[in-house]
């Protein structure tokens, strides 16, 4: 493993490195100054040393442009690992959290991160007419929003600040009917939340913000997709969620989301690095 300060140091950390490697690619935020760039342009020979996987097309379409010489695949950052929740999770958690059965929940894992739409989320559930339980899970969260939505009429707020371990993530995902998902129009990053959904079996709420997603999405009957940045249809989604339930997602979602097992991720890497070695000898 090599650990750099720059997603676009590309050739320079294969030279100081010393060796030959794969570097996942999850999205491009840095904006390089001169002196950063020039020092890219000098290692730019390393670039035979690195095969860079992206995680999807659209973070492949953003870095192919800077770094045309550059060797890289699509590839899935994350796995399955074939353990789906099971129908006593599922009423542990209701009862942890003190859900009815009968009572509808949707989730909301994880920081809110810039690219996170947060504010399409709180002017729907002030849209609510019907009660819905919603939980939130994860860190950084925003303190006031967070007192609003529990003033809110149709509202019943669950709160567990992160991090968290994987068996109390288990336990929001299951005690979930649901599992929504906003982001901004136009972030292409790989969705970990909604890779979530489908190795857990959590029906998925997702915005409309990433071509190839809602390409991948529309018509499973475990999504449902709202515009990105629209409150009154997710307000709507939210409040049929009882008359129109998204399914579970089944053993066939891991292939709309192009996700591998741990086994088949693990072949993948290690055939890759032993041809890319190869290649620099």
């Amino acid at each position: 493993m090599i650990l750099s300060a720059s997603e676009a140091l590309h050739g320079a950390a294969a030279l100081l490195g010393g060796t030959p490697h794969l570097r996942f690619i999850h999205e491009a935020v840095t904006t390089e100054d001169r002196l950063v760039r020039w020092l890219g342009r000098l290692a730019r020979a390393g670039e035979k040393q690195v095969i860079a996987l992206y995680p999807t097309t659209a973070v492949r379409d953003q870095i192919v442009p800077a770094f045309p010489h550059l060797p890289g695949e699509v590839r899935a950052f994350a796995v399955d690992e074939d353990r789906p929740l099971t129908d006593a999770e599922r009423d542990g958690a209701r009862t942890a959290f003190t859900i009815p059965a009968d009572a509808k929940a949707v989730c909301v894992v994880g920081g809110w991160w810039p690219y996170k739409d947060i504010p399409t989320i709180d002017a729907a559930l002030a849209r609510l007419t019907t009660p819905l339980h919603v939980l939130v899970c994860g860190t950084p969260l925003d303190d006031a929003v967070l007192t609003r939505w529990h003033q809110l009429p149709n509202v019943r707020l669950h709160t567990v600040p992160g991090p968290v371990g994987e068996q109390v993530l288990r336990l929001v995902y299951a005690a979930a009917d649901a599992a929504l998902v906003a982001r901004k129009p136009g972030v292409g990053k790989e969705s970990g939340l909604v890779m979530d959904a489908a190795r857990l079996a959590v029906p998925l709420i997702v915005s409309v913000h990433d071509r190839e997603l809602t390409a991948r999405l529309a018509g499973e009957p475990w999504a449902r997709l709202f515009p990105a940045g629209d409150p009154d249809t997710l307000a709507k989604t939210l409040d049929h969620l009882t008359a129109d339930a998204p399914s579970r997602p089944g053993p066939s979602a891991r292939g709309v989301l192009d996700m591998n097992s741990a086994a088949e991720q693990a072949a993948f890497l290690t055939d890759t690095y032993t041809r890319l070695t190869k290649e620099c000898r």
